[in-house]
């Protein structure tokens, strides 16, 4: 590639591991066992109907996204496989999801009741097993017994066909504990519903940390989603390490390019609120990104890219377009390869650099980045 084709930046997207990473995954999983590729937030900013499809020719079973809306986008790009809301759904919109053919995620009769009235389809019941986030609550017996009521109640409307019930690991990649009690909930509550006599064909807790660490709780279906991307769920001892060793490797890299490049002495402040003063004379670059692209300000005087071969510390509070590097040594000149995110630098370390998780670096990458692919 060349520095022209870069330009201010350019997320360089690799389908073809991005499907290795699913097919190592589906490795882990039973023969019997569905996988969902969710492809939600942009696909964790690798681009939702680029992934999508690489995910669908990958063997994917159904695609899970966050929203109507990105599930609206692949329907229009000319997907067809199941995709299912896994947020809740909210207010107007829902004879739009049920012309699109999207599964909706279900979790009080109310919903049912709307999603009925105006035409129906397949639905996933879901069960907050502990991450107290959305589901139905099941913390104790009485919770228990009026949701499987509930749901029964949400079987016998018109329309309406639940194919799925689902729940959410809140620690899979670093709570055992927590997780064997998670999964304990769940299965509580399928077997509740299955003495009321109401049987769901697919059943799916595991997330990508549940895949990773715990192969008993995948049931008919886990969802992939960091992992398909090639990053470490939050807390995996290792992290990237430990997944290239499983064959399973990251499918974006972040590049940009080198602006200007002066030579500035001891005294002079880099930056915003002169929160870099030099203590000696030093060569500065100017990359023409910055937080407005998904640079994070946490960053600043902390973070670091890497020309040509060098480690190039990030000086001076991070601009909304740009941002400064300390390039002394590195024999930078105008329009160097410069590496955000890639060789030398992976997701993980820009996380724990600006105190944050590889997944909301890969997702903050701003849409006016330039996404190239390569299947």
């Amino acid at each position: 590639m060349s520095v022209h084709e870069i330009g201010r930046g350019i997320l360089q997207i690799n389908l073809g591991v991005l499907a290795t990473n699913i097919k190592v995954a589906r490795s882990l999983v039973s023969a019997h066992t569905r996988v969902m590729a969710v492809v939600k937030a942009n696909g964790y900013g690798h681009g939702i109907a680029d992934c999508g499809f690489a995910a669908v020719r990958a063997g994917a079973d159904m695609l899970g996204v966050a929203t109507a809306d990105e599930g609206a986008v692949l329907r229009k790009a000319g997907i067809t496989e199941p995709i299912l809301i896994i947020g809740p759904i909210i207010g107007p919109g829902i004879k739009g999801i049920v012309e699109a053919g999207l599964t909706v995620t279900v979790f009080s009769l109310d919903i049912a009741k709307k999603l009925s009235l105006a035409g129906g389809g397949k639905v996933h019941i879901k069960i907050d097993s502990g991450m107290n986030r959305v589901g139905f609550r099941v913390n104790n017996q009485q919770a228990l017994e009026a949701a499987c009521q509930e749901i029964l109640q949400i079987a016998d409307l018109p329309n309406i066909q639940i194919e799925g019930i689902f729940s959410h690991f809140a620690s899979s990649d670093s709570n055992p504990d927590f997780t064997k009690e998670q999964f304990e909930c769940f299965n509580n509550v399928i077997r509740r519903l299955e003495q009321l006599g109401l049987h769901i064909p697919i059943k799916h807790i595991s997330n990508s940390g549940g895949v990773l660490n715990h192969p008993e709780c995948n049931l008919d279906m886990v969802r992939i989603g960091v992992l398909m991307y090639g990053l470490a769920p939050c807390s995996t001892p290792e992290g990237a390490e430990k997944l290239a060793k499983m064959g399973i490797l990251p499918a974006l890299r972040f590049k940009s390019s080198v602006g200007q490049v002066k030579t500035i002495g001891a005294g002079e402040s880099v930056g915003y609120g002169r929160s870099f003063v030099a203590e000696r004379s030093m060569e500065v670059a100017t990359i023409p990104l910055g937080y407005g692209d998904g640079i994070s300000r946490q960053l600043s005087n902390k973070g670091y890219v890497m020309i040509n071969g060098c480690k190039c510390p990030i000086i001076g509070s991070v601009c909304m377009d740009q941002f400064m590097v300390n390039v002394t040594g590195a024999n930078a000149v105008h329009g160097n390869e410069v590496t955000i995110i890639g060789q030398g630098v992976s997701a993980e370390d820009v996380a724990q650099l600006q105190g944050s998780i590889n997944y909301e670096v890969a997702t903050g990458l701003s849409q006016r980045i330039q996404r190239q692919y390569k299947i």
